[in-house]
């Protein structure tokens, strides 16, 4: 199966040729990716997709992407045709305008559609393959290149992706900020644990994160220890390699496929100084 999709922008710029080089061929790298990531998003990770530039025009260039299938899922993918794809790829831009690069309210599952309620309280309707594409981390990523990046770009003011000759999607400058990681983030662990940490950087500025080592890693640290940053403000000394005996709080968050931690210093139970080398007499 094969369909021929185009991506065009537009702008002072682009109209006059003086599009970056580079620029352009990452945009082409990102929207070919972003493409991949619908295709693996409606099909299943079975689907390959490959991408093959077919023309160059002002300000846009066409790509013929062909989708290969192997094994027991090439007679499920026998079945779907490339609308279902370019139906995917439309309500993936009108989904991220209608989230305004805000995590939803709520999402509620109805068969092979979802109904996503926005912070706003707007609601619209998308297929649960189009759900999946935006909340994917490969998707937002590349999206976030080829649509956020390039517009923010000087003499870039929108793009358009059409097929065939036909638009199936538009963005302007106002609504390129939306293009974004969106999935929402839920807690999946939180620990308490009694550690020594080596102090790598310490910060005085408030609000900002010190740096730490557990002895494998290093990492940021909110403090949330008042009494300990009292001391800190009252002109406690530190230095490179002093210890810190803490209670860390490790929260351990999960956005699509990807999790993150977050450490935090709830309390400063001990401070040691690095050991001072003795002089040899």
């Amino acid at each position: 199966m094969e369909t021929r999709l185009s991506l065009r922008y537009k702008g002072p710029a682009v109209e006059a040729g003086l599009m970056d080089v580079y620029q352009a061929s990452t945009n082409m790298i990102a929207f070919s990716e972003f493409m991949v990531a619908a295709v693996k998003a409606t099909y299943g990770e079975a689907a390959e997709a490959k991408a093959e530039v077919a023309g160059f025009g002002r300000g846009s260039f066409i790509t013929d992407l062909v989708f290969n299938v192997a094994g027991p899922a090439a007679s499920i993918f026998s079945s779907f045709s490339s609308e279902h794809l370019l139906g995917v790829l439309k309500e993936s831009f009108a989904l991220w305008k209608h989230l305004q690069g805000s995590p939803p309210a709520t999402v509620t599952q109805s068969g092979q559609h979802v109904t996503v309620t926005n912070n706003a309280g707007q609601v619209i309707q998308v297929q649960t393959d189009t759900l999946n594409l935006v909340f994917s981390e490969k998707g937002a990523d590349a999206a976030g290149r080829f649509i956020r990046d390039a517009i923010s770009q000087a003499g870039v003011t929108g793009l358009e992706v059409a097929s065939k000759g036909a638009p199936l999607a538009e963005v302007d400058q106002a609504e390129a900020a939306y293009f974004v990681p969106v999935a929402k983030e839920s807690v999946v662990s939180e620990n308490l644990v009694t550690m020594a940490l080596i102090l790598v950087a310490p910060v005085f500025q408030d609000g900002n994160k010190w740096r730490f080592s557990d002895g494998s890693t290093s990492f940021s640290a909110a403090i949330e220890d008042e009494a300990f940053l009292a001391r800190v403000n009252n002109g406690e000394r530190f230095g490179k390699g002093d210890v810190l005996t803490v209670e860390l709080r490790i929260t351990q968050t999960r956005t699509a496929s990807k999790i993150s931690a977050d450490r935090v210093v709830q309390r400063v139970i001990e401070h040691r100084e690095a050991a001072q080398q003795q002089q040899l007499l």
